[in-house]
């Protein structure tokens, strides 16, 4: 007797279990491959190995979006092959039971961890990336400079040989390539406050800053006004764009209002657009991996063809990873329009994979 539910929770287990060995050995394995990596890195340096460790598990949720639709393929294909391999999948395809019953564990587990994955999981991931970026600023690369956008505008720290600036811009005129209503508060290396210059714009060049309308005050003196003056800065506009929080570590909830006001500082949200966007494309991403799994492995093969059939899903993920990739940097870019740069991919090879399984499904 047909018993759906008792199948499907016995599908429901075997799948589960598949992921999380193979989540277990693909985070191992990319874990250790960083830690090689910042080890090496780090042998200049003198950094303590503790520090290094820290940083390999903080970049591990970086690693997740390449490490999860490899598992959902894996996963799948190892589900399926040892179905296949107890011939228990033979005796129930035999019975009159389709590819799509088979497959609804596997989309089950997928929709349930992308669920978790984006509501649950981002914002914790993203403050791990924050840690992640500020070890790897002060250990590697040495950032002088911290950059963010809040609904006051921007918002800048700069630090050279003698000074150290923090500095609030209104607005950025991407057509004139200036800041508006600038503020900047200069310190000594002590930290001690040394003056405050209020500025109507800035004209950014390579190397240095001029300022507009300019008052300048200091502690128990008048202000003094100019009506440009000129300051050393090493920020160009590409610098601070690049320097801005990146979209990895800001949490899913809080997204939207940075985009929103890095909009209405004159600034590219782009980048950060698309991966939102991203995030909401990562269960069909996963679904295309599962389909994908199961169209190479549901039919019953030796172990050659098997091994044969691991590699061919493998070569075709890193494709699909490779052909995304490309997509979101020509959406990034403006080539491409940020709907088809962000979905295209997953609709396509889902709508490609829905033809093969269904004439698997029809002999």
């Amino acid at each position: 007797m047909f018993k759906p539910f008792l199948i499907i929770n016995y599908l429901l287990k075997k799948n589960f279990y598949s992921i999380v060995l193979i989540s277990f050995f693909s985070c191992f394995l990319f874990l250790t491959i960083d830690l090689i990596e910042l080890l090496r890195r780090s042998s200049s340096k003198e950094i303590p190995f503790e520090i290094v460790i820290k940083i390999a598990f903080l970049h591990l949720p970086s690693l997740l979006p390449i490490i999860f639709p490899t598992v959902f393929l894996l996963s799948s294909m190892h589900t399926f092959m040892k179905l296949n391999k107890s011939s228990e999948l033979s005796v129930m395809r035999s019975s009159g039971i389709s590819i799509w019953f088979f497959m609804l564990p596997s989309i089950f587990n997928c929709l349930i961890i992308s669920f978790f994955y984006i509501f649950v999981f981002s914002p914790i991931f993203s403050q791990m990336n924050v840690k992640f970026k500020s070890y790897e600023g002060n250990y590697f690369k040495g950032n002088s400079g911290l950059h963010t956008i809040s609904p006051t505008g921007l918002w800048l720290r700069e630090i050279n040989d003698n000074n150290q600036f923090v500095i609030n811009a209104s607005h950025y005129s991407p057509l004139d390539n200036n800041l508006q209503n600038v503020i900047i508060f200069e310190f000594d290396n002590n930290e001690e406050f040394k003056r405050r210059i209020d500025a109507g714009k800035v004209n950014m060049s390579e190397d240095s800053w001029e300022l507009v309308n300019v008052s300048v005050v200091k502690i128990n003196q008048p202000p003094i006004f100019y009506d440009s003056l000129k300051i050393k800065f090493d920020l160009s506009i590409e610098k601070i764009e690049q320097n801005f929080r990146s979209a990895e570590t800001i949490s899913f909830w809080k997204l939207p209002s940075y985009i929103e006001n890095l909009e209405k500082s004159g600034f590219n949200a782009k980048k950060h657009t698309i991966y939102y966007h991203y995030l909401f494309s990562f269960p069909l991403i996963l679904l295309t991996m599962v389909m994908l799994g199961c169209s190479l492995s549901i039919r019953k093969s030796r172990t050659k063809k098997q091994y044969f059939n691991i590699f061919i899903g493998l070569i075709i993920g890193i494709l699909f990873h490779f052909l995304t990739d490309i997509l979101r940097t020509m959406g990034i870019s403006g080539n491409l329009s940020i709907f088809f740069s962000v979905w295209a991919m997953p609709f396509i090879s889902i709508s490609i994979l829905l033809g093969i399984l269904i004439h698997i499904e029809d002999g």
